[in-house]
């Protein structure tokens, strides 16, 4: 044992002076936790910056309301064109979407909830279905506070209820006594918009007088709390393919070179150096993770639910790479040859494996194929003591899987090495 330790420790020596293999090893995950966690803590609050042509043909007061309420959203970059300009850019993918308002936009509440005739047009680019519902959405939220604002004033007010007045008057298919109820019913209101005095008016339309309590509810939530949750676990995976296929080409660096050779001449046995190769990786990898975590923990403030079970996760996830480091270092002579070998076969694992793309962003088709791949089983180890809130059963199922393929990685690993140095 003792002489598997230094072994151990010449290999981790050698690796804390190779600055390019400390780049992948702990540098890299970290920048792709990082690239990752921003865009997906960004993603929740919706698209921003969409670019949006806007032509105004009504040059109304009320059309010119409704685009400052459009520019005050930080969703949305306003641009003023002319109506052939803004539908042949969006033709073109230059803008998301073109917003044209119509003539009479601003001739009050006929023209904005007239269905019969439109006064407001929007053309959308057909590639950006996804911000087309989020564009709707904040163009009548513009709208209608657009139009709270001139709620405020008692003369368009009182413009709006001549003009029903008029349109009552002129109506062909009310009876007498339903235009006569209807005018009574706007005389009443004309009169109530003259005479209630300022302070009344305002807290009406402010809410003051309809009051309601509030409730504290706070919403059950079985996902991750933060966006870094979902991408710790991916940086770890990459930390330990970089401690696998380092060691893995150090095993063939030494076989090629002939210190392998020179160790099994020494009174050491081939299980203390393979050990030792094994022992070496593992410490890299629990380093490795224990960096990662720190900086998780006390520079992003990323949670960890249940720590117990992550200890036993993460080693399991060791312990299964430590075997596909074994294994690898049987697949080529030479340095290069095993690199190239060991990082295809990694980023196939990783790519189905949701290595690259979050198990939870996966479709269902590939979270099916997922299931071959050993990276698939070590995020879900992890994740289910990160966030998950996995049970101790239900942790039973990945560990295991993850068990199982690094023992058997490893002895096979081991029986091909024999055969090849024999």
């Amino acid at each position: 044992m003792k002489k598997s330790i230094i072994l151990a420790l010449k290999d981790l020596m050698i690796l804390s002076r190779d600055k390019f293999s400390l780049f992948w090893v702990l540098c890299f995950p970290a920048l792709f936790a990082l690239f990752w966690g921003v865009i997906f803590s960004t993603g929740s609050k919706g698209p921003s910056g969409m670019k949006i042509a806007v032509v105004n043909e009504d040059q109304s007061e009320f059309s010119k309301l409704y685009i400052s309420r459009l520019e005050s959203y930080e969703a949305l970059d306003l641009t003023s064109l002319s109506r052939d300009e803004a539908i042949d850019q969006v033709r073109t993918g230059k803008q998301v979407a073109a917003v044209c308002i119509k003539q009479g936009f601003g001739d009050g509440f006929e023209a904005i909830f007239d269905s019969n005739n439109p006064r407001l047009e929007v053309a959308v680019d057909p590639a950006r279905h996804m911000e087309s519902g989020y564009l709707q959405g904040l163009l009548a939220k513009a709208q209608f506070e657009a139009l709270g604002k001139k709620f405020q004033d008692r003369d368009w007010m009182r413009n709006q209820v001549n003009l029903w007045r008029r349109d009552i008057e002129e109506a062909d298919d009310l009876t007498a006594k339903q235009v006569e109820t209807l005018l009574s019913f706007f005389d009443s209101y004309d009169m109530l918009l003259q005479d209630v005095n300022e302070t009344d008016y305002m807290a009406g339309l402010e809410g003051g007088m309809l009051n309601f309590a509030t409730l504290d509810v706070r919403r059950e939530s079985k996902g991750p709390t933060s966006s870094f949750q979902i991408t710790f676990p991916q940086a770890i995976i990459w930390g330990l393919l970089a401690c696998s296929a380092t060691f893995a080409i150090s095993i063939v660096s030494e076989r090629k070179v002939g210190t392998f050779q020179r160790l099994l001449v020494a009174p050491l046995s081939r299980a203390n150096i393979l050990a030792g190769k094994a022992m070496a990786c593992f410490l890299a990898c629990i380093a490795v993770i224990c960096i990662q975590t720190a900086g998780a923990k006390f520079i992003f403030g990323m949670p960890i639910n249940k720590p117990m079970f992550f200890v036993p996760a993460a080693a399991c996830a060791i312990l299964c790479f430590v075997g596909l480091m074994m294994i690898v270092s049987t697949m080529s002579r030479t340095e290069q040859g095993a690199a190239g070998l060991a990082w295809a076969l990694f980023m196939i694992m990783a790519m189905l494996g949701g290595g690259m793309l979050p198990l939870i962003a996966m479709p269902q088709w590939l979270r099916s194929i997922s299931h071959i791949s050993p990276i698939k089983w070590s995020i879900l180890a992890m994740e289910g003591a990160i966030w998950r809130n996995f049970t101790l059963t239900e942790m039973f199922a990945p560990c295991s899987v993850l068990l199982a393929i690094g023992t058997v990685s490893f002895l096979l690993g081991v029986m091909i090495l024999r055969r090849v140095e024999q």
